[in-house]
């Protein structure tokens, strides 16, 4: 039996059978977004023209326009092109001389003076430019790519090749120069490497005392300056400091769902705060909680050593399936052990069924969710696979000895 071509092949095979207005017949159902397609000449492929002006295609009423990104397309092959930023167009030059254009699209999304100064500029009467995140406009033009080539580009390099231009390196190595200048002057080094090993070793070791004394060192206070504004400046560091402590954590074995609740929760406060003393203050907050969590989790598999591998197995099945109903069944099958022995051997190595243990890490999960977010009771039963949300309710009144509603009206300032 022949081996499959690869996906590459079989695209091309495909689209080579199939006519280009097809294909995109189909894509504009997928990611309806503005394709135009032109011959050889620069005039629109009979199928994609009106035969109309168009006062609001730009394409139609900025011939210049149309033949610079023409031009470009040609001789590259594919382009995501961002020349008069938010403003994108993209292409491909496709078989038989036809190049495809697709645009134009904005990044962000923009207002009516906006839509005016563009149509104007270009002889345009109106145009409604359609909001469209780089990563999608790039992944159609990559479909396409490759059902005409064959060749397999991935979406963040189209990205980092069109966005990231010699000139925006430049631009950073000037930044480089004058920050390097303002500290060398200022007599404000940055702080020196130890300072975050230490830091990130002690929440690797589960150790709040060293984490303590880490953060405490005089050379904490040598921070870079990441804005101009010093609010801005100080949430920055703040998510900085948010996001290695908790990635330290989920190195040294903790849940990653658990840890990137955590560090999104801590992130969404310090973007509320209003004085660059309470950024920081919550970054050390974390790292403290992620250090106490890591030594709570190395005390308890040091007085804990009988337990097996198919425990630690299982405990992290359950984190990483935390949002999905328990199934003991499915998880006996993946961990590829019998239902009795793996509910057995999980009792007599953690002192409690595997459902009580999925039951308290959904409740620790839903402790934060009912302090950090407005998501409704029902809402929060459905995101942690509880049958309704009365039963949500019965396990968390077991497990906190409150219910839902009492935590959170207590818990919420």
């Amino acid at each position: 039996m022949s081996a499959s071509p690869p996906v590459s092949d079989a695209l091309v095979h495909t689209f080579s059978h199939v006519p280009l207005s097809y294909g995109l017949s189909l894509l504009t159902h997928l990611c309806p977004l503005p394709f135009h397609v032109f011959k050889n000449d620069g005039h629109y492929l009979e199928k994609f023209d009106s035969n109309e002006r168009d006062d609001w295609n730009v394409l139609k009423t900025d011939l210049a326009l149309r033949g610079r990104l023409l031009e470009r397309v040609r001789k590259e092959g594919l382009s995501l092109i961002q020349d008069e930023s938010p403003v994108l167009f993209g292409g491909v030059q496709c078989h038989e001389g036809l190049t495809l254009l697709v645009g134009p699209v904005s990044m962000t999304h923009t207002d009516a003076a906006f839509l005016q100064l563009y149509a104007s500029k270009h002889g345009a009467e109106n145009c409604p430019l359609q909001y469209c995140e780089p990563s999608r406009l790039a992944a159609t033009l990559l479909l396409v790519n490759t059902a005409v080539t064959g060749r397999i580009k991935s979406v963040n390099r189209l990205l980092d090749d069109s966005f990231l231009s010699c000139d925006l390196v430049e631009m950073v190595r000037k930044r480089m120069a004058s920050v390097f200048t303002a500290h060398t002057l200022e007599g404000r080094p940055h702080n020196p490497v130890t300072l975050e090993a230490n830091i990130r070793k002690a929440i690797r070791e589960g150790d709040p005392d060293k984490l303590t004394e880490a953060l405490d060192s005089p050379y904490a206070a040598m921070r870079g300056t990441l804005s101009k504004n010093e609010l801005r400046s100080a949430q920055n560091l703040a998510i900085v400091d948010i996001t290695i402590a908790t990635r330290e954590a989920i190195d040294a074995g903790l849940s990653v769902e658990e840890l990137y609740v955590l560090s999104d929760s801590y992130i969404l406060e310090v973007e509320e705060c209003k004085y660059p003393a309470d950024a920081a203050a919550l970054a050390r907050s974390c790292a403290l909680q992620c250090a106490k969590l890591v030594g709570a989790r190395r005390y308890e598999s040091a007085h804990t050593s009988t337990t097996s591998a198919l425990v630690r197995r299982a405990c992290a099945y359950i984190d990483h399936h935390i949002y999905e109903k328990t199934d003991i069944r499915t998880m006996a099958r993946r961990l590829k052990v019998s239902e009795g022995y793996l509910s057995r051997t999980f009792r007599e190595g953690k002192g409690m069924t595997l459902l009580e243990y999925a039951h308290q890490k959904k409740i620790h999960l839903a402790t934060t969710l009912l302090t950090g977010s407005d998501k409704s009771l029902q809402e929060i039963a459905d995101l942690l696979g509880f049958s309704s949300q009365s039963h949500f309710g019965k396990v968390f009144t077991r497990v906190i000895g409150q219910t839902p509603g009492q935590y959170r009206s207590q818990h919420t300032l």
